[in-house]
């Protein structure tokens, strides 16, 4: 009897263990408002946000490959969480914010880089924070602002629904100082990661 209750209690852990792994996640939402820094600085991710790998020492300089064409699923579904963006900040009260092509560059890249290094995290694996990311796409340094991030959510409305059920995303997203929006979506096999890059101007 003892032996049979230990088995099942096995099979119960390992049926958790394998929810765990493949249910969708949300890191900490992430500004430097949040943590009392100055816009525009690289503040380092928000406390709790899951590890990334430490950059290296030393890198030699590799040539960029070039950009995959962004498939109509995609954008399509980028399209979408800025459309439902704007729906919930009409409900709060806020401005709709604009969609911009700088910050869009910087939210697909870094869905891009998370799906294809497998890491989850604010902070890339060069260590660059999202002011970093925003600041190389083009957009103004000082104004970048806000950063969610998000993976195994199925479509636009199941991450908007994450992202409004958390308090920190959800303030970004309501945030009625904000100006702008980019949405990123890239794969890792079946599995989506999203990220959302907020500016001030």
């Amino acid at each position: 009897m003892p032996i049979a209750m230990l088995l099942a209690a096995l099979v119960i852990v390992g049926l958790f263990a394998v929810a765990a792994f493949v249910a969708p996640r949300l890191a900490p939402a992430f500004s430097p408002d949040s943590l009392g820094a100055a816009p525009g600085t690289t503040a380092s991710a928000h406390a709790g946000a899951t590890a990334s790998a430490k950059p290296s020492a030393s890198r030699s300089p590799s040539k960029k490959p070039s950009p995959k064409p962004v498939s109509s699923k995609i954008t399509n579904a980028e399209d979408e969480v800025f459309r439902l963006v704007n729906i919930e900040r009409d409900k709060a009260g806020c401005g709709q914010l604009r969609s911009d092509s700088h910050l869009r560059k910087a939210a697909r890249d870094f869905s891009a880089l998370m799906a294809a290094k497998n890491f989850f995290d604010h902070v890339s694996p060069d260590g660059s924070t999202f002011v970093d990311r925003i600041d190389r796409a083009g957009y103004p340094r000082d104004k970048a602002a806000a950063e969610n991030i998000a993976y195994g959510y199925r479509d636009a409305a199941a991450v908007m629904n994450g992202w409004m059920h958390s308090d920190g995303h959800r303030r970004n997203i309501l945030n009625c100082s904000l100006k702008a929006i980019g949405v990123g979506l890239a794969y890792r096999g079946s599995t989506p990661y999203w990220t959302q890059d907020f500016g001030r101007q």
